[in-house]
């Protein structure tokens, strides 16, 4: 498949119904309510935590943490808005897992992903669903750090310790 067609929203929602009906896309509760303090102090509590299945190697595994603030909506309206894009981000080349976070002290988000590679969290960042929710974020609200040849999970548990 081309690769445009295949990052095209449209193939990426198809794969990610065909991989959740088969089983290859799960929700996880065991990360649900972990708290997660960053660097810069905040704290941010899981509430959804999706991943392939079962979970692959890879060689360069890719880490991207967003953080930032909708410019609308409540934190309820947005836990359920956010589905829709979830779907076309877990059908997306390279995708491996996704955490949601939310900060209720400061009304900010946080999105947790690792991704197959360097180059897939750079496609992904040139994609019509990265750059729809920077629409919906209040200007310079965006925070991110990337973390080359890191786990997900491994970056959860170092951080749950802390705390």
């Amino acid at each position: 498949m081309p690769t445009r067609i295949r990052k095209s929203p449209a193939v990426c929602l198809c794969i990610s119904i065909i991989k959740l009906v088969s089983g290859k896309l799960r929700y996880s509760r065991k990360y649900h309510g972990t708290l997660v303090k960053m660097d810069d102090g905040h704290e941010y509590t899981i509430f959804r935590h999706i991943s392939n299945y079962p979970i692959k190697e890879s060689k360069d595994p890719t880490v991207f943490i967003v953080s930032f603030k909708f410019a609308r909506l409540t934190h309820k309206a947005n836990k359920i808005a956010s589905i829709i894009p979830m779907l076309l981000i877990t059908g997306f080349p390279g995708f491996h897992m996704k955490m949601y976070a939310v900060n209720r002290n400061n009304g900010y988000w946080q999105e947790k992903y690792q991704w197959e590679s360097k180059q897939a969290l750079e496609d992904y960042k040139k994609s019509f669903v990265f750059m729809v929710m920077n629409k919906r974020v209040i200007n310079r609200s965006i925070i991110s750090i990337e973390l080359n040849n890191h786990q997900l999970i491994d970056y959860i548990k170092k951080k749950d310790e802390i705390i």
